[in-house]
């Protein structure tokens, strides 16, 4: 079976680092080695990374992270992990499986929330749908769980560090741009919900929805314009969850609840946040945000395309 190398772009992981770091030595097929790439944690990620053997490289904003740690790694496969995932024992054994019998050069796993509710669990398991869906024609993948050969890893270049957001997916299109093979794998990979506790779990559907609609019309984006409507993008900012636990898969019995619980809720407030976080927009705020967002990406993909084609 060839070796993996795993690696992990950190920035301030005190909180994360040790419990991946554990699901990783009691892995019942271990990895060749595992790199973490820091961004200049000012915590104890970094001891807590070479007290448990790991290798530590500088890294920077994800993208130059991979990317460095890439340089330097000895394994055949290439699995990129953020430091809030929990990986279970038998993870690296079946995705390694899978990965050789169906030849893929790329690939993703489907995402599970570890503790949260039921709202999380039906928005992990929609965005699955949707990567599954959305694969043939718009093959993305989150960066928290990518598997890449090590050929393939060179034959693109790695990771773009020019793009502020979105560089995972923009890793996978290039992949299948080339004529690579990228899949998505059976096993779940368990992931933090602590993107949604910090950010507002409707901002973060709000900001995910903005970039893949801008990225499946295929027309240029401004990181200013981006960061003006759906907010800086800040590496390394988001707070321990309170809320730590795995929950179980979502049946059709769990949505129908879902919804049941929404109308009856719903006749004692009009705002669908009484039931859901949804942050700080409102859904008649994000209307807003999306007009004029999209009206000034549009002048902006105009002025790009004229630029484009003036005379040298």
């Amino acid at each position: 079976m060839k070796t993996v190398s795993i690696i992990i772009p950190t920035l301030n992981e005190e909180a994360y680092l040790p419990g991946l770091l554990e699901a990783i030595r009691q892995q019942t097929c271990p990895p060749f080695e595992v790199i973490v790439a820091d961004a200049g944690s000012t915590d104890r990620t970094v001891e807590i990374a070479l007290q448990a053997g790991c290798r530590v490289v500088p890294g920077g904003r994800p993208a130059r992270g991979r990317n460095a740690a890439a340089a330097v790694a000895r394994g055949d496969i290439f699995l990129f992990l953020d430091a809030d995932v929990l990986p279970e024992p038998e993870f690296l054994a079946a995705s390694l499986e899978e990965l050789e019998r169906r030849g893929l050069d790329a690939a993703t796993c489907p995402v599970q929330p570890l503790g949260g509710n039921l709202t999380d669990a039906i928005f992990h398991q929609i965005a699955n749908a949707f990567i599954k869906v959305a694969r043939p024609f718009y093959p993305h993948a989150p960066g928290f769980c990518i598997w890449s050969s090590r050929q393939t890893h060179a034959s693109i270049g790695g990771f773009d560090e020019t793009l502020p957001l979105s560089e995972d997916h923009d890793y996978v299109r290039r992949v299948v741009a080339q004529g690579g093979r990228f899949g998505i794998l059976r096993v779940p990979i368990p992931v933090s919900i602590r993107r949604l506790e910090t950010d507002g779990r409707w901002n973060v559907a709000v900001r995910y929805s903005f970039l893949t609609i801008n990225q499946m019309m295929g027309n240029p984006f401004s990181p200013t314009l981006l960061d003006r409507y759906l907010g800086e993008y800040r590496f390394g900012h988001h707070a321990p969850t309170t809320h730590f636990h795995r929950i179980k898969p979502v049946d059709s019995r769990d949505i129908s609840l879902f919804f049941s619980y929404r109308r009856i809720l719903g006749q004692k407030a009009k705002n669908s946040r009484y039931l859901i976080n949804f942050g700080e927009n409102t859904v008649n705020q994000t209307k807003r945000i999306l007009y004029h967002f999209f009206s000034e990406r549009s002048s902006f993909a105009v002025n790009q395309s004229q630029d484009n084609n003036e005379p040298q």
